[in-house]
């Protein structure tokens, strides 16, 4: 590093770098925190946004000062840098696993429709088999679940068959509580949980998850009888005219 760049302001990467290393220490005082929230929201660089947005990706063990900051920093994302920091906060997303915080924060710049759009883009990039995503889907999951969006419930489907049991029971319980009994162009649905119903791997709890959720939808089943029928947990069986019944 020469002389010039030394006393320059300029907001090298080597800068940027050092800057959110403090930021991100939680044992550095909270003065020296700030001053390179700071200098970062002054420099307002593509580089210097990302350093911010790693910030709300990060958790101290010091929750009063965990939530100040972050608060802090996505007031700074929403109210000055806005639409610049869109692209930086998906890129985040696209790669991080804790981005709860992310996504709430990219919620107050961006309407509904674009939000869903993205979420639902970067959900489809993770496999339902894929451990080291699995955080980011669960993440991903709940915040589509609360978006009042009709692409929701096709996107979240195929993760009936993920290997992780938190996020089967998450998009279970978005079935739930959004596709009403006869509802339409249900099958892809009803296929989804009969394959849960019927996964020789899957724990008693998702099971009787799966079972219930097929309850609550009135479907006939006495077609697929023969798949199931002996799977079926305790206090759940099948009536007369093919519908699943909670004792």
């Amino acid at each position: 590093m020469g002389l010039f760049d030394m006393f320059s302001k300029k907001p090298t990467p080597k800068k940027i770098d050092k800057l959110t290393k403090r930021m991100l220490n939680e044992h550095q005082q909270q003065q020296v925190r700030q001053e390179a929230i700071s200098e970062l929201v002054s420099y307002g660089t593509p580089l210097a946004i990302t350093a911010l947005v790693k910030r709300l990706g990060v958790n101290f063990r010091d929750t009063i000062k965990n939530e100040a900051d972050k608060r802090q920093v996505a007031e700074i994302l929403v109210d000055h840098f806005a639409a610049d920091a869109i692209i930086p906060m998906l890129e985040f997303m696209r790669t991080e696993q804790s981005i709860s915080a992310v996504i709430m924060t990219l919620g107050k710049i961006i309407n509904s429709e674009r939000l869903v759009t993205e979420l639902i883009e970067i959900l489809e990039g993770y496999a339902p088999t894929d451990h080291t995503t699995i955080n980011a889907r669960l993440q991903l999951v709940d915040a589509l679940a609360d978006e009042d969006d009709e692409r929701v419930l096709s996107a979240v489907v195929p993760y009936l068959a993920d290997h992780d049991d938190d996020i089967r029971v998450k998009v279970m319980g978005v079935i739930d509580d959004r596709v009403k009994p006869k509802q339409a162009g249900l099958e892809p649905v009803i296929e989804g949980l009969m394959k849960v119903l019927t996964d020789p791997l899957a724990s008693g709890r998702i099971v009787r998850r799966a079972a219930t959720v097929l309850a609550n939808l009135q479907i006939d089943l006495s077609m697929r009888k023969a798949d199931f029928v002996d799977l079926l947990p305790d206090g759940i069986e099948m009536a007369k005219n093919g519908r699943l019944t909670i004792r």
